[in-house]
């Protein structure tokens, strides 16, 4: 034992290990924690006020307590330019803004009067920021969006994210992220959709309150940062569905219902469809209105010219289940054997000539519209490069290479018992 200690003592590299310990022990034990210093963004709202950028930030403020909404809070800050409504975030909070938490971008109506180019290029420079942060439109302002954000998470651990997400799922949408908009940006089409969620207000709500609001903002838009509750008009998120179309970077307007069910019918990502037809008289039910469910669908996408004009024909295995029914028979599902198939021959035939109509008209609508939505200038170009690259030279303007595309849907219809 008294060997290896004096081995030790001898050794050079001990000294300057004691040395580094005794230098390094204070400084390390005094230093400021990273969340003392930073502020840590859940999700940020932006809205345009004359020729400012209001920033909305929705931040964890750890409290050690239960109640979620307890340790979030919610600041405020203007600048005319994203940077600079972001640096005074930091000098009214005295932390420095961490985005590397941040899972979602709000942004209001009034943005997208304007190429949002402008304000995503400084998300995209900063290594602050992951670049799949969801981009979100909201309906009222961006701010309110993030105080129902808050509001919400009274009573459940809620994130905008999930809620886009879950329209991914049950939508046309795919990927609404900064870095799935740049790639669309820069496309031929330049088309991008986005979910547009809105705010519900509470019914009943006191003039004080009301007025406590417009005070806390007023305040705000002097520089001063704002500690926001769901109390304060934060109100309740309200998911509609609406899907807006971007076009270079612009608002141009929202999809119709019959776009929306034909893009979600023939997106390869979407898990939920539902299906609705009337008027079905068969062996088991009279003027029936009956609701089908997918539950597991495959999409092939076959992409050909046929006498010299593109077109796209999707093969599309669609397993439905019955969701919901109403006869006028009296229908019930106790009353006939639980293996039998409500997808007879009449329903096939209601669903296909739904999806038919539906069709017809999303694509006029695209083809008045000039809009490619899908990407089939990619896909064609992709696909059969040498007949597309002819077909161009063919057509008066090239940039309406939409006119004469027709698409086609077959359905192969699989009932699930």
């Amino acid at each position: 034992m008294k060997n290896i200690y004096k081995k030790i003592m001898r050794n050079k590299i001990f000294y300057v290990f004691l040395i580094i310990i005794v230098i390094m022990f204070p400084s390390t034990l005094y230093n400021e924690s990273d969340k003392d210093r930073t502020l840590v963004v859940t999700s940020i709202g932006i809205d345009k006020e004359d020729n400012d950028y209001k920033l909305t930030v929705l931040a964890v403020i750890p409290k050690g307590s239960e109640d979620i909404s307890a340790n979030l809070e919610i600041f405020t800050s203007k600048g005319e330019t994203i940077a600079e409504a972001l640096d005074q975030a930091s000098a009214n909070t005295g932390k420095e803004v961490g985005l590397a938490h941040c899972d979602s971008i709000v942004l209001s109506q009034d943005i997208l009067n304007d190429n949002i180019s402008i304000i995503l290029d400084y998300f995209i420079r900063t290594s602050n920021l992951a670049t799949n942060a969801s981009l979100i439109i909201s309906e009222n302002s961006a701010e309110e969006l993030i105080k129902a954000t808050k509001s919400s998470n009274n009573y459940l651990d809620l994130s905008l994210k999930s809620i886009v997400m879950h329209d991914e799922k049950s939508s046309m949408l795919n990927n609404t992220t900064i870095e799935s908009f740049y790639k669309t940006y820069f496309s031929k089409s330049g088309t991008f959709c986005l979910p547009l969620l809105t705010t519900e207000q509470p019914e009943k709500q006191s003039s004080e309150q009301s007025g406590g609001q417009e005070s806390g903002q007023a305040g705000s838009s002097s520089g001063s940062n704002e500690s926001g509750s769901g109390e304060s008009g934060g109100g309740k998120i309200k998911n509609n569905q609406k899907v807006v179309l971007l076009k270079q970077g612009k608002k141009v307007r929202e999809l119709n219902e019959d776009e929306k069910f034909i893009y979600n019918l023939i997106s390869p990502t979407s898990e939920n469809i539902k299906i609705k037809i009337e008027n079905i008289n068969d062996n088991y039910v009279t003027n029936s209105t009956e609701v089908y469910q997918q539950i597991k669908k495959f999409v092939l996408p076959i992409y050909k010219f046929r006498d010299g004009k593109p077109i796209v024909t999707y093969h599309i295995w669609l397993s439905l289940m019955i969701d919901e029914i109403s006869s006028d028979s009296n229908y019930s599902f106790a009353s006939i054997d639980g293996l039998q198939s409500f997808l007879s021959d009449i329903a096939k035939e209601k669903i296909n000539m739904q999806v038919n109509e539906k069709l017809e008209s999303t694509l006029k609508t695209m083809k008045e519209n000039n809009e490619d939505i899908l990407g089939f200038y990619d896909k064609f170009n992709a696909f059969t490069h040498n007949k597309w690259e002819k077909y161009l030279t063919e057509i008066d303007n090239p940039d309406n290479y939409l006119e004469n595309l027709n698409i086609e849907i077959k359905l192969y219809l699989n009932y699930v018992i």
